[in-house]
């Protein structure tokens, strides 16, 4: 096993969760050093092969991305035998990280209260749809579910052609950010006081908290920023009401339209926020003849709040991105040469990059359970015969 680094290296995860929202927050403990164990049983988690073509020979691009950084092993968590080796790894362990469905540990005999008996510090971590009481406690959720009743998909649908149309939404991940913040913070309290505890996100109420601009559109009964605006070869987006005094005069220089600086509806920030719609419609008018590129250069030179809208593909080769070797080229046994975004959280002090891509099912399960709890080839042998691992 390559060696962990940053600065989670020596804090122990054991990670039951599946599909997105759960894997994506330990995806990024894994990023931060931790030592993830993905615990799956049978054919592993579902979603290694979601959205892929039925006859798929190999992990989907969303799984070996969301694993990446962590060891994989196997246990039959209904089994006795298995029941016994996931206390053993408890005890070894500072965090137990699940996304099932509610009361699915209590019945396992696993429930916060149980894992507090076996490490009295540890630190219980669950993500669900509508949290751990509430009149929806037993309500199935997924992404589009909670962006739907969350008012997310609603907010999106800015124009009438846009009803009916799949929402991009961050269902899954917003709740996985929140449950690994909450675990950081519970492991950084833990310091301190010596205590564990329970954290519990709601996808419902982790999406509303990425809500905050259309929360304030809602309850000030104004709207914030702007669409983007279309140009000769797409759109760009740019900020304009804020714009101090010299930088509005440079923009309207560059574009032509000197005669825009002294406008009384344009010229204070003040005025530009009042008359805002005409603003934008005015500089509709501008960018019409200009292409992105063209119109990117302006914003730069001048040092204007400003971008062009690109495609995933264009915005993956962005030349930002690689100068700052953003994204990576990781090998896979099954999935050849991958293209991942290497952690986002940098740190000074620590080098966090993609060790490897999701691993397969038990991969590392002889190193785990050699490592952790001494078991030998042929102890391990004989529990994958009775279905245990």
């Amino acid at each position: 096993m390559i060696a962990n680094t940053g600065p989670l290296a020596g804090t122990r995860i054991l990670d039951l969760t599946h599909v997105l929202n759960g894997p994506f927050c330990t995806m990024l403990l894994a990023h931060m050093g931790a030592d993830v164990l993905k615990v799956e049983h049978g054919a592993g988690d579902r979603f290694r092969h979601a959205w892929m073509p039925t006859d798929a020979g190999r992990d989907g691009y969303e799984s070996l991305v969301v694993n990446a950084n962590k060891r994989c092993i196997t246990l039959n968590l209904k089994s006795e035998a298995g029941k016994e080796i996931f206390g053993k790894l408890v005890a070894k362990s500072d965090v137990v990280v699940e996304n099932f469905s509610p009361g699915v540990m209590d019945r396992l005999g696993f429930g916060y209260q149980h894992l507090r008996e076996i490490r009295p510090d540890v630190i219980y971590a669950r993500s669900s749809g509508y949290g751990s009481s509430g009149p929806y406690v037993d309500v199935p959720a997924f992404a589009m579910l909670i962006q739907a009743i969350s008012g997310w998909t609603d907010s999106g649908w800015t124009t009438p052609a846009a009803r009916g149309s799949k929402p991009l939404g961050i269902g899954d991940e917003g709740a996985g950010v929140s449950m690994a913040l909450g675990i950081l913070a519970a492991l950084y309290a833990r310091e301190r006081t010596g205590e564990g505890d329970y954290v519990d996100v709601a996808m419902q109420e982790a999406q509303l908290g990425f809500m905050v601009s259309s929360l304030h559109t809602l309850f000030e009964h104004q709207p914030v920023a702007s669409a983007p605006v279309e140009c000769a070869d797409g759109y760009v987006a740019f900020h304009l009401p804020d714009l101090s005094p010299e930088r509005w005069s440079a923009l309207c220089e560059s574009m032509g339209h000197p005669e825009i600086v002294d406008d009384p509806r344009f010229d204070s920030i003040d005025n530009r926020r009042t008359n805002f719609e005409q603003l934008m419609a005015e500089a509709q008018k501008w960018v019409r003849t200009m292409t992105r590129a063209e119109l990117w250069r302006v914003f730069r030179d001048l040092n204007l709040p400003g971008a062009p809208v690109r495609t995933v593909g264009e915005a993956v080769e962005d030349e930002n991105l690689r100068s700052r070797g953003a994204m990576l080229e990781v090998e896979h046994p099954d999935a050849g040469t991958v293209k991942m975004l290497r952690p986002w959280i940098r740190f000074a002090a620590y080098d966090t990059t993609i060790r490897h891509a999701g691993p397969a099912v038990g991969e590392h399960n002889a190193e785990v359970y050699g490592e952790l709890l001494g078991l030998s080839s042929e102890e391990l042998e004989e529990l994958a015969g009775r279905g245990v691992i």
